[in-house]
């Protein structure tokens, strides 16, 4: 929420003098500077809720503050809690599934102070992030509204009533800012199996930080036994048919045991592998506070089924299994080429006689198998080449087709029944692709339309991210008779516009490149509902063409990678700077004459 500070003092003074000179009753005051900083509960710690309007401040503008974190908390009582701060007389109907229209303000308020001793705050420029709901998940905005305008001001009391500030001429829907949502819920995700059930999908939640820790299996649990959330729905399955829980997860001593108790249909955890499969799932998604337990047990009609410690059994069965670091790679006068860093020598893992005419490349890793997929240049044409080897490709397939544009090729590592899956944006449209095939098959996309210029894969292969028409997208994929089938869009709020490229920054967040509002192109990091944003770069000098990351990931939690992009056909790395020929690696046949730079800047993974 970004607030400014009124002059208040300022404001009170001169208001007889400027009604005495014939100002009008009402005096709109747009506030300039800092605002004060969003405060924490009462007693400062986290888990505290967010005030109520008896703790909140008799200065109208932190009390409208207070008035937009309200909401935050538990489901049950979002309504109540936003209720408080509103006249009796005024306040809102609660409506089925208890719904928190999350927002952000992109401008600061404008503020009417009024001869009748209230004060009118419009909120301008709000984006609609998305709906809060229940279980956790951010659904589609609703509301449509650009602005909001809530009066503040003293109240007649009845007995036993606090005094002070009220909202005397609330919003019409309950409202409540991603400042908040980031200050008074914590991120957690679930995990579903992909329709072919070889690989788990994250799904990102919101778990309120009053819900206390031995509460939150219980909570998690249900979102399981839920379902996945909207927009994967299509990608993933839900738990074993007749799933439910056998009463709350019960809270265990610290650091030890916890049990899962749940009722399944009769056959459908039969073998040893479906069990592992469940069990998988469950350990993943009650990846909590390491001190609440140790081992987890999982009990089927009471009868104990499974026992692992929690962090064994992760680290046996990693989610991404990547394998080797990740390693950068550009394209120098038409060559791939490793970009160094401190202690690696790299190879390139392509044939040398196939490494030429490039203009953008991707590599995929599985296992001892890469697979290379190449954008190569014919005058004013672009073409794609594909193939896979161990250790290194040598063979190629070239597409019979050629394409006007054609952006930075990525891969689904897991989308395929038979290796991963390519996909690449070319003149305007979304094509996948094979290792053994450089045959580009549209894909449709549903619920977006228009041209479409960047794509990004997600670490698990099921989803991915897109932009059409300068508006980004995620979905989730998957393959039905060989072809790869996107499921329902969702579009995902940012603050910038006009984007150009996107990648997956880690298993829920996105890197998107865009145009500020002063004008200047920047990368943001966003999550997968737009509900948190953070500036990554800023002051580019000209327009992000394409964009890589290495996407942060529970299999290597402390190996992060900064964004690689290209701006005017010049590469960046690290903070912003360019890159230079002296971080290319040569190899034997040494670096091509002249003072080309690197473009087109990837990560091998």
């Amino acid at each position: 929420m970004r607030w400014r500070l009124p002059v208040v003092l300022l404001a009170v003074l001169l208001l007889p003098a400027a009604t005495a000179c014939g100002i009008p009753d009402e005096t709109e005051v747009r506030v300039n500077g800092s605002g004060p900083q969003a405060e924490t509960g009462p007693a400062g710690r986290p888990g505290d809720p967010p005030r109520s309007r008896a703790e909140s401040s008799s200065d109208e503008f932190r009390f409208a503050q207070d008035f937009l974190t309200a909401a935050a908390g538990e489901a049950d009582e979002a309504y109540q809690r936003f209720n408080d701060f509103i006249v009796p007389e005024k306040r809102l109907a609660p409506q089925p599934g208890n719904e928190i229209n999350v927002i952000r303000l992109d401008a600061p308020p404008l503020v009417t102070f009024n001869n009748d001793g209230t004060t009118s705050i419009t909120i301008e420029r709000v984006q609609q992030v998305g709906v809060l709901r229940a279980n956790g998940s951010i659904g589609e905005p609703i509301a449509t509204e650009s602005s909001y305008t809530f009066t503040v001001g003293q109240a007649p009391t009845e007995p036993g009533e606090v005094g002070g500030l009220w909202v005397l001429d609330p919003p019409p829907v309950v409202l409540m800012t991603d400042e908040a949502l980031q200050q008074y819920y914590r991120e957690h995700t679930i995990y579903f199996w992909n329709v072919n059930r070889d690989a788990l999908v994250p799904d990102l939640r919101y778990l309120p930080v009053t819900v206390p820790v031995q509460r939150q299996a219980t909570e998690v649990l249900d979102w399981l036994i839920g379902g996945p959330t909207d927009w994967l729905g299509t990608a993933v399955v839900r738990l074993p048919d007749g799933t439910g829980p056998l009463g709350n997860v019960p809270a265990p001593k610290e650091g030890g045991r916890l049990e899962v108790n749940l009722s399944v249909k009769a056959g459908v955890l039969d073998t040893d592998v479906e069990l592992d499969k469940l069990f998988n799932q469950i350990v993943w998604s009650l990846k909590l506070s390491p001190t609440l337990y140790s081992e987890l047990e999982l009990k089927i009609q009471n009868q104990s089924r499974k026992v692992a410690v929690a962090e064994d059994w992760r680290r046996n069965h990693p989610l991404y299994q990547l394998g080797a670091p990740p390693v950068r790679y550009g394209v120098l006068a038409g060559t791939v080429y490793p970009l160094s860093e401190p202690g690696e020598e790299p190879i390139v893992p392509i044939a040398p006689e196939a490494n030429r005419d490039i203009v953008a490349a991707s590599l995929n890793r599985a296992g001892a198998t890469i697979s290379a997929a190449l954008v190569t240049s014919e005058q004013t044409r672009f073409r794609l080449r594909t193939g896979a080897g161990i250790g290194t490709v040598r063979e190629f397939r070239t597409g019979r087709k050629s394409f006007g544009t054609m952006g930075r090729p990525v891969w689904l590592k897991r989308a395929g029944n038979v290796g991963p899956t390519g996909l690449v944006v070319a003149d305007g449209g979304l094509y996948e692709f094979r290792t053994d095939s450089a045959t580009l098959t549209p894909v449709p996309l549903t619920g977006a339309s228009g041209r479409v210029t960047a794509v990004g894969a997600a670490l698990d292969g099921n989803r991915i991210a897109f932009v059409v028409s300068g508006r980004l997208y995620v979905a989730g994929v998957r393959t039905v008779d060989g072809t790869l089938s996107v499921g329902p869009s969702r579009q995902v709020v940012t603050s910038l516009r006009d984007l150009t490229a996107v990648d997956w920054y880690g298993e829920n967040s996105l890197a998107v490149a865009g145009v500020e509002r002063n004008g200047r192109a920047a990368v943001y990091k966003l999550n997968v509902h737009g509900a948190q944003e953070t500036a990554l770069i800023t002051d580019v000098g000209a327009a992000v063409t394409q964009l890589a990351t290495y996407p942060e990931n529970p299999d290597a939690p402390v190996l992060s990678r900064p964004p690689l992009y290209e701006a005017n056909q010049v590469a960046y790395g690290t903070g912003g700077s360019p890159i230079g020929r002296d971080q290319v690696v040569a190899g034997a046949s040494g670096l091509p004459p002249g003072s080309a730079t690197p473009t087109a800047p990837f990560y091998l993974y």
